[in-house]
Order: structure tokens, then sequence, then C-alpha cells
């Protein structure tokens, strides 16, 4: 099966407390979405929700079928997270997001969840 690619915007990304699930893993880069998202912070980690006008900051890395299970597991798809594939630079990524933001959360105006 061919691998994936999947965006990252929280503590998925380089130097994050999950990046260990994306050690052998492909790094392509870096990317802003289109503006149609919202992002929230619950503290220790970010929530991304379609709907907004905002851009996203994050990463996109290849993957395996096997670490997007993994990943998978990790973002309780489909229970608490949905995930949908968006254009990027490097072509069409799975991206791990919430229909409405969680009880609780904090909008980021900056749409980067490392500058807050």
């Amino acid at each position: 099966m061919p691998p994936h690619r999947v965006f990252v915007y929280g503590t998925l990304m380089a130097h994050e407390t999950n990046h260990h699930y994306l050690r052998a893993a492909m790094y392509l880069g870096r990317v802003r979405t289109a503006p149609r998202y919202r992002l929230f912070s619950l503290g220790s980690y970010p929530v991304l929700c379609l709907g907004g006008r905002q851009r996203t900051c994050g990463e996109v890395y290849r993957v395996s079928t096997v670490m997007l299970r993994q990943l998978d597991r990790l973002e309780e798809y489909p229970h608490y997270y949905q995930r949908s594939k968006i254009p990027t630079a490097f072509g069409p990524a799975w991206l791990y997001f919430q229909a409405q933001p969680p009880v609780g959360a904090r909008a980021i105006a900056s749409g980067n969840w490392r500058t807050g």
C-alpha cells in the first residue's frame, strides 16, 4: 500500500511531546493551510475545527499505513477526532479535526499552536 501524508499542528510536530510517533516518518516540510479552519488550545494540546477563516501552521509527514493506524489510535479516531484529506504543497494529507471546539477550549488567533 502506498505511503500516506499527514498534516500535524500540535503535539506531533518536531520537538513536541508526541513527535516520537513520527520518528520513522519522512518529514516533507512546513505548511499553512487554506483559510478554512479554527484552532483552539486545551492547554497541553490543540484542536482544529472546520468552518473558520484561519490558516493553521503545521508540518507534513509521509507515513506508512501502520503508522497512520497508530496515529488513529493516538487521536482516538473516529470517536474523538475525525480525519479528512486536505490539499498541501506536498499533495493531499490527512488532517485530524473536530466538528466543534471542546468545552473550555481557548481560541488561538494566530493559527499557530506553538506561538499561541
